[in-house]
């Protein structure tokens, strides 16, 4: 049977480790964190498990769903899409539980006739064929190709940038429409199309499931690794890791890299500094993650959500699930967050922060705090590259000649758990290839 070495135990990485055990592969699973689940990782809140990421399944998320069933889980609640915003003084409210009519009224109003006009043949394309909803596709290539030189903002009214554009990309990228391009829309656009439910019991308990299923599945949490080389004569990688103060090396035929661009350039410099160099053009945004529990409801049934606009630190802030309407999560994302918070504010003073924000909107005032946990996550938020299709092509082609390294992460085909499966699903059909040639 033979092993393979998997770096990094979030989305990507359990996605790899799966898909290689699914193939009768030995896997070695490398995680620096105590457990699985990276960036869509949870904790403990009131004896209860609370997912920081990752929450939200869309109904078109096959893959995932696989995956679920694979593990006993598929037991899930209506989440859907309810979100508000403050247009001209008043406060509109989006749910796909309306009427088609009537939310496109609502989408006229919030981008404008000529934001749609130009949105509409993208919408189109993912909706026809809901693959093209990913990096790398051949649609948005073809539109990256043209309009990468300038970011998405330079191609949309203001009314679109702020009301259409803005809630999209500082939610999903941690990232302004001047810091995103035209060519990575697809992602974004899938993801909006969607419809989503939650798991009953949240991701934990599934991540736990992968971690003990396997006997071929060998979990090295609390590892920490500092770096990996390869040897081009013999064919090897060699994974270099700390684990409670004391280094450590092991010796594989392949390693897959499931880690955020980010992480792995400092793992990678020194064996192969040009792919350093090209990882390093994928941008990362900070975003803090706050879920407070309250003694009442904060929101009522038919407004779940809110969305801020450019001058708030908190992009948004929304009930954890219908059930749960006491209880909010509170997200820190864009430019205004990033120059008021870092990764050292205490958490106490960046939720309350957040609630004086919400309260003009919700029932915070004499509602009272019972408990609440915090993650400041940075690399947080991916928001790729301008013609981010190139660079990935550049890096197949820096990588190839290195035969026992495969790279997988939310910069290949994007950053939703179905986008992280569908990356790793190809990223092991490379690996079980080159193993059929051998």
């Amino acid at each position: 049977m033979r092993k393979v070495a998997v770096v990094g135990g979030g989305a990507s990485g359990i996605a790899v480790a799966f898909y290689l055990l699914e193939n009768n592969y030995e896997v070695d699973l490398y995680e620096s964190a105590h457990q699985l689940g990276g960036r869509m990782g949870s904790e403990e809140m009131d004896g209860r498990w609370f997912d920081f990421g990752g929450k939200n399944i869309g109904r078109k998320y096959s893959m995932f769903r696989n995956f679920l069933r694979s593990m006993g889980r598929d037991m899930f609640e209506y989440f859907g899409f309810n979100s508000s915003q403050v247009i001209g003084g008043r406060v509109v409210t989006f749910s796909k539980g309306k009427g088609k009519f009537a939310n496109l009224l609502k989408v006229l109003s919030f981008s404008g006739l000529s934001g749609l006009a130009r949105l509409y043949p993208c919408v189109g394309a993912v909706r026809n064929d809901y693959s093209q909803g990913a990096l790398n596709t051949p649609y948005f290539n073809k539109i990256s190709a043209e309009c990468d030189h300038k970011p998405l903002s330079a191609y949309f009214n203001r009314k679109c940038v702020n009301h259409v554009l803005r809630p999209i990309t500082v939610r999903m990228n941690g990232a302004e429409p001047d810091e995103c391009y035209f060519g990575n829309l697809g992602s974004n656009i899938a993801l909006a199309l969607d419809s989503y439910e939650q798991l009953s019991e949240g991701m934990y308990g599934t991540v736990s499931e992968f971690g003990s299923r396997y006997p071929s599945l060998r979990l090295f949490t609390a590892h920490r690794v500092d770096s990996l080389s390869f040897d081009r004569e013999d064919g090897r990688a060699r994974v270099a890791f700390t684990r409670d103060g004391v280094q450590g090396e092991r010796e594989y035929e392949k390693v897959v890299s499931a880690l955020p661009a980010a992480q792995l350039i400092p793992l990678i410099r020194d064996a192969l500094p040009d792919v350093a160099e090209l990882l390093g053009r994928v941008a990362y945004y900070p975003v803090a993650v706050g879920i407070v529990r309250y003694e009442d409801h904060v929101f009522p049934d038919e407004q779940r959500a809110m969305i801020f606009d450019h001058s708030s630190p908190l992009s948004n802030a929304g009930a954890y699930g219908i059930h749960d309407l006491n209880i909010v999560r509170y997200t820190f994302s864009g430019k205004t967050a990033r120059s008021m918070i870092h990764a050292d504010a205490p958490p106490e003073e960046v939720v309350s922060m957040g609630e004086k924000i919400i309260e003009p909107y919700f029932n915070i005032g004499n509602n009272s705090r019972t408990s609440f946990i915090y993650k400041y996550l940075s690399p947080g938020l991916c928001a790729y590259s301008p013609y981010h299709y190139r660079l990935i092509e550049k890096l197949d082609a820096l990588t190839d000649p290195v035969k026992c390294l495969y790279l997988t992460g939310d910069y290949r085909r994007g950053a939703s758990l179905e986008a992280c499966f569908r990356g790793a699903a190809e990223t092991v059909d490379r690996v079980i290839q080159a193993d059929d040639r051998a």
